[in-house]
């Protein structure tokens, strides 16, 4: 695998009011030098190595914000598959960023396009590849890394209450797969076990991305954020590297409300801090 990838990384314990809080620093799975750290990674690689034709060229829309594109090229440079890291050609796009990853992995070709909205974007790239590239699907919805990611928080699933930040909804989906696999066997599903997820896009979308998995029934509590994507919260900080847009979020959450959950806690750290 990727130099610098390591799947083994700890849980911590931190204290919120005298109260432990379990963290799972998947932030720790890159090392921030050739790779970002980033806990989707492991999954990526994976999906990537199984389903990705080494012989024809892979794409995928990067924007800002995302590891996808600068993980994509160190994945596929490792795999020998030709790369066209896609962005909007925006100055939201940090030119740093390109430049590391450009001078980390030299093979990697980059593929500015017209900016617009992420919808917009994701559909001009797939007519723009057609035939000649590969696309994963966005925000690499698909069965294969939603089982990686439930066989990921298989070994935590004995804690009462997962405490995780939300995208697009797709790795949720496949931690509370996970976390709820016992629950999920039984048609109607009884349980005191709960997952609390914040989100910067929509409630609406995530729990459309729950209902899509099957886990619309499972006691899942979305919230939307009073914090935007782009307010990187620079005044608070955690106790631990994380992420600005994501995660820190939901980590302010937790500190403001960990009054109203009962049980211990587990705190799913997805990325670091985001540097660019």
């Amino acid at each position: 695998m990727v130099l610098g990838l390591t799947e083994d990384t700890p849980l911590e314990e931190y204290k919120i009011k005298g109260r432990s809080v379990w963290v799972k620093r998947d932030d720790l799975m890159g090392d921030g030098i050739n790779l970002p750290p980033w806990g989707k990674m492991a999954a990526i690689y994976e999906l990537v190595k199984k389903y990705v034709d080494p012989n024809k060229p892979l794409t995928h829309l990067s924007v800002d914000g995302s590891w996808s594109g600068w993980t994509l090229a160190a994945v596929c440079e490792d795999l020998g598959i030709e790369f066209y890291y896609s962005h909007p050609d925006s100055k939201k796009i940090s030119k740093e960023l390109l430049g590391l990853v450009k001078e980390k992995y030299p093979s990697c070709k980059f593929n500015p396009i017209r900016p617009n909205m992420m919808s917009i974007m994701y559909n001009s790239l797939k007519k723009q590849a057609s035939d000649k590239w590969q696309m994963l699907p966005y925000a690499f919805d698909s069965d294969f890394y939603k089982d990686y990611m439930s066989e990921r928080i298989n070994p935590y699933k004995n804690f009462k209450n997962l405490v995780v930040s939300s995208g697009s909804g797709v790795t949720l989906s496949g931690l509370a797969k996970g976390f709820f696999s016992e629950e999920l066997k039984e048609f109607f599903p009884q349980t005191d076990r709960k997952i609390w997820t914040t989100c910067v896009s929509s409630e609406s979308s995530i729990k459309k991305m729950l209902k899509k998995n099957g886990l619309a029934q499972l006691p899942i509590d979305v919230r939307k954020s009073e914090y935007d994507f782009e307010d990187r919260m620079d005044d608070y900080s955690a106790p631990f590297p994380c992420n600005q847009f994501w995660d820190i979020k939901q980590w302010h959450w937790l500190q403001e409300n960990i009054d109203k959950i009962e049980g211990d806690i587990l705190f799913w750290n997805v990325g670091g801090i985001y540097k660019f």
